[in-house]
């Protein structure tokens, strides 16, 4: 407010930056610009993501972050753990999506060597993160119990708290098959998106079954920022050989 006269300005900045890197990714996965352009207008159109650009409470500097740390697996690869450790003080949810991270690292094209140390590196922090907190929650009283109810109702968040997003509602379950079939064409990262964008569907029901946190429609950013990206892989006629 003292810099700029408005407290929405850095979280316009942040959603700008995350246009740009969904841009970015996407075009270096798939090699073509179209690709990108079109992932970027997908995210852009999305009422998830106009709902929370500018917001002050919830920003997208989380899912900037995690981004970053994929991206910078193609372009300057310490860099990776670095912005996924700047992630979690954002939104300590993104901790969860360390299965998905190593999966992409693993499918990555770089060499074996770059790949462990990444892993490695960004295992490390989280379960090192994961023990702390989880002594800390022990010695305070404050451990969570499964839910069962609440973890069924989990699947059920995706349909409510995306009825405005018509795009990804509809085309998510083709998405994820045009996803298979391009994969088997030898494209290592249509499976990656696959991984991703269910992931974010199960992040759902595991949240509020093992938990006290609520389902809240700014955490489905990702899921949009995955179905763009996916959308531009299908666009890519780039194939891999494994």
């Amino acid at each position: 407010m003292d810099i700029f006269g408005n407290y929405k300005v850095v979280p316009l900045m942040a959603s700008i930056a995350l246009l740009v890197t969904t841009y970015l990714i996407t075009t270096t996965i798939t090699q073509k610009r179209f690709a990108g352009i079109v992932s970027t207008i997908l995210l852009l159109q999305s009422s998830v993501f106009l709902t929370y650009d500018t917001t002050v409470s919830y920003t997208n500097f989380w899912i900037l972050f995690y981004l970053i740390s994929l991206y910078a697996i193609f372009k300057f690869w310490p860099l990776s753990p670095v912005s996924y450790l700047l992630s979690i003080p954002s939104k300590a949810l993104t901790a969860a999506f360390l299965p998905m991270s190593i999966y992409f690292i693993l499918r990555s094209e770089i060499t074996r060597k770059k790949k462990l140390i990444i892993s490695g590196i960004t295992a490390g922090i989280i379960l090192a993160g994961g023990i702390a907190s989880t002594e800390i929650s022990a010695t305070q009283g404050t451990e969570e119990s499964f839910d069962a109810k609440e973890f069924q109702m989990g699947f059920t968040s995706f349909a409510y708290q995306l009825r405005s997003d018509g795009a990804v509602m509809l085309f998510t379950i083709p998405l994820m098959v045009g996803l298979f079939i391009v994969s088997k064409s030898g494209i290592k990262h249509g499976e990656s998106m696959m991984v991703l964008i269910s992931g974010m569907l199960l992040i759902a029901p595991i949240l509020t079954g093992f938990t006290n946190q609520t389902n809240q429609p700014y955490r489905f950013v990702p899921l949009v920022v995955f179905f763009a990206i996916g959308v531009g892989v299908l666009l890519s006629k780039r194939v891999n050989q494994n």
